[in-house]
């Protein structure tokens, strides 16, 4: 039975919604019922436990009141059945619980699971695992739900959040206060986006993903709603060169930014822009900038720019455009920004870019907008 797990992050994520409405129709479509999907978390939990946490004894699972916490209970089982020292913490009463989640619940039971009615006192854990709340958290934590979460961050304990640590949005990155920190993450079916960026990323620790099976028959049934661009993808994807290359045939990228006494973030930008390979860098910045930003990188093309004349010929000679690195949000980045959108290629918005680009919405078709 399939139950592996990857660090090998695939490059569509999802929505929480979509993978709540859909799982069961692909769950269906190989076979496969929800209590068994469940069961193919829990083992997928439990691998993870075996390779990573090999020499953890002393397990504290926290549990919830849904699906989240029947994917709790079943690692319970699997961990008390390996002879470990296991404590569940269930932080709703268990008459809450129902369908597959109280099915779960009644086994590890069964499995003679140790189960505590609050904080285990003068007890010292490996290892604390989040089985709180899963993809359909919103809003905020109740305070007695931050004093537990405050609990675990004074442990040593090594954290760990079953599919989306509880108090953060698996849509929008957005954290509550006082949500659980996580080291280590491991989500189900499908990247859901709001793990990916923002402040949610220190939250979720290092992210790992199980399909549970079902991952093909998800994408099936749905269209991603972001495209996650992770290292080994980029690396995957960096061509072969011939011998005879030259710099023309390597693309021309044009940054625009570095508002008056800002050339940092535009020399920055550049530079890494040389090292990622493109054949010719050109850089539109305040003119107050030209020198700082060449200085050192004398095959950077740096062109001070008045006005949206300027950038417009600039533009004419470019593949694709950076927009935003210390950009700033004056009258001059604004015009620059403005004639920027017309440019019919590929753009990444960056930085004040997105600042301005939320402050003036518009549709850009062709946008990469890196929020990190």
């Amino acid at each position: 039975m399939e139950a592996k797990y990857t660090a090998n992050l695939p490059q569509y994520a999802y929505l929480a919604q979509q993978v709540q409405a859909y799982e069961a129709q692909a769950a269906q479509k190989m076979g496969l019922s929800l209590w068994q999907l469940m069961q193919r978390a829990g083992e997928a939990l439990f691998c993870l436990f075996d390779a990573e946490f090999v020499d953890a004894e002393r397990i504290l699972i926290l549990a919830g009141k849904g699906n989240n916490a029947g994917d709790a209970y079943l690692l319970a089982a699997h961990l008390q059945q390996t002879g470990r020292q296991v404590v569940v913490y269930s932080v709703f009463p268990p008459t809450l619980l129902e369908g597959n989640a109280l099915k779960a619940y009644q086994h590890a039971k069964l499995c003679e699971v140790e189960f505590s009615a609050g904080w285990p006192q003068q007890q010292k854990f490996d290892v604390i695992v989040d089985g709180i709340f899963g993809t359909g958290f919103k809003g905020d934590l109740s305070a007695p739900l931050i004093s537990i979460f405050n609990q675990c961050e004074k442990s040593t304990a090594i954290k760990v959040s079953i599919d989306v640590p509880s108090g953060v949005n698996a849509n929008s990155s957005e954290v509550a206060i006082g949500a659980f920190r996580a080291d280590v993450t491991l989500t189900f079916i499908a990247l859901k986006q709001g793990l990916l960026t923002g402040k949610a990323t220190a939250y979720c620790g290092r992210l790992y993903l199980a399909e549970l099976g079902v991952a093909e028959a998800f994408s099936e049934l749905v269209q991603p709603s972001a495209t996650y661009l992770n290292q080994q993808t980029h690396l995957a994807n960096n061509p072969v060169r011939t011998i005879d290359t030259y710099k023309n045939q390597c693309g021309h990228v044009l940054l625009i930014g570095g508002g008056k006494g800002m050339a940092g973030a535009i020399r920055l930008a550049a530079e890494a822009c040389l090292r990622s390979g493109a054949g010719l860098v050109s850089v539109a910045t305040h003119p107050d900038n030209v020198a700082m930003v060449l200085q050192g990188r004398y095959e950077l093309m740096v062109h001070g720019v008045e006005n949206n004349t300027d950038l417009l010929a600039l533009m004419n000679k470019a593949d694709v455009l950076v927009l935003g690195p210390g950009l700033g949000q004056s009258s001059w980045a604004e015009a620059l920004f403005d004639t920027a959108l017309q440019f019919s290629g590929e753009i990444v918005v960056d930085a004040d870019g997105l600042n301005l680009l939320a402050k003036r919405p518009k549709k850009i078709t062709k946008v990469c907008a890196n929020a990190t």
